[in-house]
């Protein structure tokens, strides 16, 4: 699915993180956004993703505008640099955590997550930031993932 940001301006008070930003990413295509900090990488991450809506522009997925529609119901996710993991829990337990919020049945929370990447059984000690960047995808694949979410 093609995401397009159409003249997304986001304002923080006086402060304009966002002025008038435009760009395609169109499916299956690789996209990173470099620049210094404070630039508005972390914000443009999180127009798309909708923990911000955009003060003017457009943000489609697809050929739907997804501007106002609350983050739970864009079926995406986004890993940060400090996604939090619990290192008191097996990675099983962090990848099923979401599941259990939703309430879901043990029997549909072990075959989701058996279904995850094969590190179900490490428990969280001295990991690499790649296992956590991994381990962050498959618990939003949990939460997201087909099966419904």
């Amino acid at each position: 699915m093609r995401v397009q940001l159409v003249d997304v301006v986001t304002r923080f008070k006086a402060t304009e993180a966002l002025a008038g930003v435009s760009l395609t990413i169109e499916e299956g295509e690789f996209f990173t956004l470099l620049g210094p900090s404070g630039c508005g990488k972390t914000t443009t991450l999180r127009v798309i993703a909708g923990f911000y809506d955009p003060d003017a522009g457009t943000v489609r997925f697809g050929d739907t505008v997804v501007s106002g529609v609350p983050p739970a119901e864009r079926g995406i996710g986004i890993v940060f640099q400090n996604y939090v993991l619990w290192p008191h829990m097996a990675v099983f337990e962090n990848v099923a955590y979401g599941l259990r919020i939703q309430r879901r049945p043990p029997d549909e929370i072990r075959t989701r997550v058996a279904a995850a990447p094969g590190f179900v059984l490490i428990v969280l000690c001295a990991v690499t930031l790649g296992i956590i960047h991994r381990l962050a995808g498959a618990r939003m694949g949990g939460l997201f993932g087909s099966g419904g979410g």
